[in-house]
């Protein structure tokens, strides 16, 4: 499944995706990476199978491979945010995919371990920043530091059940899921799924409430709603006809889910973003499927972030 800061290409060099980026909406998706996000201002929310976490600045979450999450986000926010593929560290640790990890800062009095993830973090997107003269050498040590603090301070041991999922339940969710998103933008029901599958309705319900952690018709609007954020920021349709290409039913239904959940208007969401891109974002990349996402260029404020760390580290 792709998303779009998931649109970052990860090669032998860079054995990496790595992100310092603002996040607005991004469905319930997953991918057999181990994922960082590391809050450097504002407050998202992150949804971590049936788990909702608010995570504000300075907080760290990491969430497993395999497990379900998404984000939303309701005001202007900077994410610092790294993903590491499982076959790089099954090179150096074999037993990746039967481990767990459980890094969350906010749930957390001492922080000492935390912020050695997040020094390193920072250092990693430096090193990814500048370039320079062995870079790659660089980058692989620190992601190599990285898996060790996982593997010593941060691995689960008392087999506490996370909320991975069998390949079976994979292979179910990724058919289930990829039909969505290619048919998002018409009216489709749980009915036709559910005969897609050779399920009752009743059974495919309850199954993707417990396996997703929302309901059929939340995901279904969430798709929606992140294609709606699309065309709101990539082209200037009206709001009534970028709401009928997203799939809503009518325009007084778009409107309420999309206050709901960024607590504005689809107008003034646009106003607001053209307004932010246009004071303070320095780089525009294109991503999969045409989404843009930016990443923004201030790294003397993460220098500064750095050096504040390496005091208290």
């Amino acid at each position: 499944m792709k998303y779009p800061y998931e649109s970052a290409v990860i090669n032998e060099e860079v054995p990496m995706l790595m992100l310092m980026t603002s996040v607005r909406y991004v469905a319930m998706h997953w991918h057999d990476r181990i994922e960082f996000l590391f809050v450097l201002r504002g407050q998202i929310h992150v949804f971590v199978g049936g788990e909702e976490y608010s995570l504000k600045e300075n907080d760290l979450l990491l969430i497993n491979s395999n497990e379900i999450h998404g984000v939303e986000a309701s005001e202007d926010n900077r994410v610092l945010l790294l993903q590491i593929p499982l076959t790089f560290i099954e090179k150096w640790y074999q037993n990746i995919e039967k481990e767990s990890f459980e890094c969350q800062s906010f749930h957390n009095e001492e922080q000492e371990r935390f912020n050695g993830i997040r020094l390193l973090m920072i250092h990693l997107m430096l090193t990814l920043r500048k370039k320079g003269l062995g870079y790659e050498i660089k980058i692989h040590s620190l992601l190599l530091d990285i898996v060790y603090s996982l593997v010593s301070q941060f691995r689960v041991t008392n087999h506490r059940q996370l909320n991975r999922k069998s390949s079976k339940d994979i292979e179910r969710l990724t058919r289930i899921t990829g039909y969505i998103q290619k048919n998002y933008m018409h009216p489709i029901t749980l009915n036709e799924i559910a005969e897609n599958e050779e399920l009752t309705v009743p059974y495919l319900s309850r199954y993707f409430q417990q396996h997703m952690g929302q309901s059929f018709v939340k995901y279904l609007n969430g798709i929606r709603l992140e294609q709606a954020v699309q065309y709101l920021l990539d082209t200037n349709w009206p709001v009534i006809q970028i709401a009928m290409e997203s799939g809503f039913s009518s325009l007084n239904t778009f409107h309420k889910l999309f206050k709901d959940t960024f607590q504005t208007t689809p107008y003034q969401f646009r106003k607001n973003q053209q307004k932010t891109l246009s004071n303070s974002l320095k780089n525009e990349v294109r991503g999969i499927e045409s989404y843009e996402y930016t990443e923004e260029d201030d790294f003397n404020e993460l220098e500064k972030y750095s050096q504040r760390l390496e005091l208290i580290h």
